[in-house]
Order: C-alpha cells, then structure tokens, then sequence
C-alpha cells in the first residue's frame, strides 16, 4: 500500500501586553514590609510564521512464509517539513513619576527562524497465532537557523539523530501474554531553550538560552505480563520498566544580588547525564456478578534520579514514588455507580501543578523555573453515579482533593492546599421534540493565598427540534449564569509558588441553529440531533 500527504499552513499573531511588576521585600524574622519596586511594561509582540510539510509511506508484504498464519511486511517512510517563523517583541518601560514611555532594546528582541526537519523511517513486522514482533530504525537530520536581527548575529544548531524501536509480545497460553519493548528518541532543544537573549518578564527570574546546547537521547525499556481467567474474568497486569537520558536538557539556576540588596535568579541551560526512572506497577481486577460489580485495585512503586543546577554546580536527588488506588464499579440496568481512592507520594518532586497552568507566560511571569526538590503527599477520592431513565438523565461527582507539598530537610514552606468538587447534571426531554440541560458545580477550596476562591457555576441550555425527523434543531446557551468562574491554580517549581486566578468573561450566552441532512448521495443515514 502507498500514501503520500501534503500540508501547509500560514500564521500571523499580534499581541500587546501590560505587565505591572510589584515586587515586596520582607523581613525574614518580623515579616514587616521594608521596600518594594514598581516596574510597568508593555510588551508588543508580532509573529509570522510559514511551513510546508510532505510525506510518503509504503508498505510492502512480503512472501509468505509455511506458516500459513503468518505474516510479514516491511514499511518505508519519509516526511519532510520547511518552516519559517519571525518573532518581534518591543519592550517599553514607563516612569513611575510621569508615566513617560522608553524603548528598552536590551528587553526586546526581533528574530529570524528557519527550519528544515527531515524523517526516515524502516520497520519490519513479523506475527503470527502466538508471537508478534517489530524492528525498526528511525532517521531524523534537523537543519536550524536562527537570525537575531536586533543583535546582527546568526547561530546554526543543525543536529541529526536517530531512534531504534524493538517490540515483542508472545502469548504464553490462553489468557496469558507477555510483552518486551525497546525504544529510543531523540529530543531537540527548544527554540526558547537555544536563544542567547534575555527573556525577562519575569523579573525575579531571567532567563537565558544557551546556543551550544545538544539533543538528548531517551532510552526506554519496558516490559509487561498480563493474566485473565476466561472463566472467572479475574484479570492481573504487572509491569515493569526504566528509562534513562543522556545529555538531557535542565535547568541551571543561578542566584544574583539585587539592586535593593536582596537576591533574584537566572535561568540557563545545560546538558546533563545520571537521570534514570525505574518503575513497576500492577492491576488486579475481580468482577461480580458477570461485571455488575467490580473491584480494581492498582499501584506502582519507581526509584528516581534527578539532576539539577545550583549556581553551577551539579547536584542529584534520589528518591521514591508511589502510587496506590481502588476503584468500585456498580453497573445495573438503570444505574451506573464508581467510587475511587487513591494516595500518592513522591520524594523527590521538583515541579507540582494543581490545576494545571498550561503556559506560565500567559501570566507574564516567564518561565518558572527551580532548584529545590521537595516532597508531594497527595490524597483523593471519587464518586460518580448516573441515572438514566427513558426521558430523564442524571449525574453527580463528589471530588475531594488533598495536596501537601514539604520542603528539604521536612520545612512544611509551601502549604497545604485542599478542595471538594461537587456537580450535578440533568438532561429531560419533553414532548419529544423539546430539551432541557442543567449542570451545576460548586468547588470549595482552602489553603490558597487569593480570596473569593470557592465558585458555583450554574449553565443551563434548551433545545426545540422541528419537522418528523426533527432535522432541524433551535438551541440557546447560557454559561456561568452567577458569573464566578475564576480558574483558581496552583504552580510550585523548586522554590517558588504561584497561586493565579484568571479574570475572564465566563459568563457567555450563545444561539444556534441547525439542520441536520439525511439523504444524501441516493443513501440515508441517521444523524443525532444532538
């Protein structure tokens, strides 16, 4: 077989944005305020980007073999993709006194990109009734370019990698199976992380790239053993694995001295050996009642090294995770019931997210980065449970989630932080043709700096179809009715702490309209209404 694909694609995004920086300075021993500096910015920003992109891939069968249930074939691909991209950002400072603008060249940057990324790719497959196995070898030359307009200077980071894969997987006897895999990848430094200018939105944490930095090379070996009793349906899976990484991208933080006689840090880049994660984890699973019932309980238990930076200097921490849950499931003819609780813990945590901050420079803080490593205590439990009749629908979640993250040395430094979720939803039909949805949710937190944390969101929607096949369909929204969504996250990386809360219009009221064909091309086919 044969198939071939072309893409290209074309981007262009403005953006200005107003940082107002207010840095506090406290005693350490009576917390009192002793100073404080206040810095606003604009940053406008410009982008540009082009790419283009084609790719083939065959795959040949090969000659049968005398197993007359075996196969095999061999596949050949080849993907090749050329971008541009420019980048312009202009920083202006304004006078705290009379708010007059400056240009500030060295917090601007202006910057021409290309790039060409080439892959090439061989695999065998050989499989039959009780074993299945894969070679392969993947090739990938990546030509880059980068051209700081502001700085009159041009850096070239052209690397070429490759990644060998191996999988094998045998079924020992019925209902018994074990799996072996190898697999090698090639991770190319950012275009943030290769810059060799000064990134400094956040001012309490410049950071820097570094041009001479190398690709590091993951190394993954897994493997896995996996039981089910055809009678029974009892089912175990255990599984074990380790990986590890050379050259492997960190952080490099270095403390420096303030003009207000305080300390800041810098952020640069290095290569790095000595990370490895060793792992195992497994599942048991006993259902009841031919799976009206059933009870799963899993975990995992992994030995970790991680390498950091501190003022140039290269230390390693060691340490531990683990993870332990249970699950319940209840499945009846009209009622769906799950309920899980789950603990884990990890010794040696250098990054934590609760509520994820999917990119923290949409906070103008930066990148967030740190040294420190600490320890993670988490606790949650889960409940669900779904009531479906003929024209009414109904479902509920009760979450309680419980965080605590300790310090080196056993300092409690970055508090607790817990929440309960509770939401429910209901979906009638009336009359047949008309709909009526309701969700709500209200979260109470506790441990956060910011107030005003505990929201109850109320959407609800209504819906009227129209004609005998109700084809045609009418439906209003209305999202966050009370107006309190406001995103409250959690972000802690070595030794700083975030606690955000977006402001943004979540309360959004929407109408649609719709049709919905039925015949087409001389066949019918049923398109759901909703």
């Amino acid at each position: 077989s044969f198939s071939a694909n072309f893409g290209f694609s074309s981007s262009a995004n403005n953006n200005d944005q107003n940082i107002i920086t207010n840095t506090l300075y406290y005693n350490k021993t009576t917390q009192i305020l002793e100073k404080d500096s206040l810095l606003n910015r604009n940053l406008a920003t410009v982008d540009n980007n082009q790419s283009i992109n084609f790719g083939f891939n065959y795959s040949l069968g090969l000659k049968k073999l005398k197993d007359t249930l075996a196969y095999q074939s061999i596949n050949f691909s080849y993907n090749i993709s050329a971008g541009q991209s420019e980048s312009q950002v202009a920083t202006t400072v304004f006078d705290n006194l009379n708010n007059s603008p400056t240009f500030v060249d060295s917090l601007s940057t202006h910057y021409l990109s290309t790039t060409i990324n080439q892959s090439a790719g061989v695999n065998y497959n050989f499989s039959n009734k009780k074993m299945r196995y894969n070679l392969g070898l993947n090739l990938r030359p990546t030509l880059l370019r980068n051209n700081y307009l502001n700085l009159n200077q041009i850096i070239d980071n052209n690397t070429f990698n490759y990644s060998p894969n191996l999988n094998f997987s045998r079924t020992i006897s019925k209902g018994k199976t074990i799996a072996v895999n190898y697999s090698g990848s090639n991770i190319n430094p950012s275009l943030y992380q290769l810059q060799p200018i000064r990134n400094a939105q956040n001012l309490q944490n410049i950071v820097v790239g570094n041009p001479e930095l190398k690709p590091a090379f993951a190394h993954n070996i897994s493997s896995s053993y996996n039981y089910v009793n055809t009678k029974t349906g009892i089912s175990v899976q255990s599984g074990l694995s380790f990986s590890a990484t050379q050259n492997e991208i960190i952080n490099n933080v270095i403390l420096i001295p303030d003009t207000l006689n305080s300390l800041k840090q810098g952020t640069r880049f290095e290569n790095t050996n000595g990370n490895y994660n060793m792992r195992s984890n497994y599942t048991l699973n006993i259902p009841i009642k031919k799976n009206k019932y059933s009870i799963s309980y899993s975990g995992s238990f992994g030995f970790s090294n991680r390498a950091v930076f501190i003022n140039n200097v290269k230390d390693f921490n060691e340490g531990i995770n683990f993870t332990q849950q249970l699950n319940t499931t209840v499945v009846l003819k009209k009622v769906t019931i799950n309920s899980t609780a789950a603990y884990t813990f990890s010794s040696n945590s250098n990054a934590f997210n609760q509520n994820i901050i999917s990119d923290a420079t949409m906070l103008g803080l930066g990148q967030i980065n740190g040294a420190n490593f600490f320890s993670t205590h988490n606790y949650r439990a889960d409940v669900n449970a779904a009531l479906r009749l003929k024209n009414l629908n109904v479902s509920s979640n009760i979450n309680y989630n419980y965080t605590a993250n300790n310090g080196e040395l056993g300092a409690n430094n970055f508090g607790d932080i817990q929440s309960l979720n509770l939401s429910l939803s209901t979906r009638a039909t009336i009359k047949k043709s008309y709909r009526i949805g309701v969700n709500t949710s209200k979260r109470i937190n506790s441990g956060y700096a910011l107030q005003n944390t505990n929201p109850f969101i109320i959407n609800a929607n209504l819906s009227k179809s129209f004609f005998k096949n109700q084809a045609l369909s009418v439906n209003v929204n209305a999202n966050d009715l009370l107006n309190q969504g406001n995103n409250l996250s959690r972000y802690v990386s070595g030794n700083s702490i975030i606690d955000s809360r977006m402001n943004q219009v979540t309360r959004v009221f929407t109408f649609g309209l719709s049709y919905n064909l039925s015949k087409f091309g001389g066949k019918n086919f049923y398109v759901d209404a909703d």
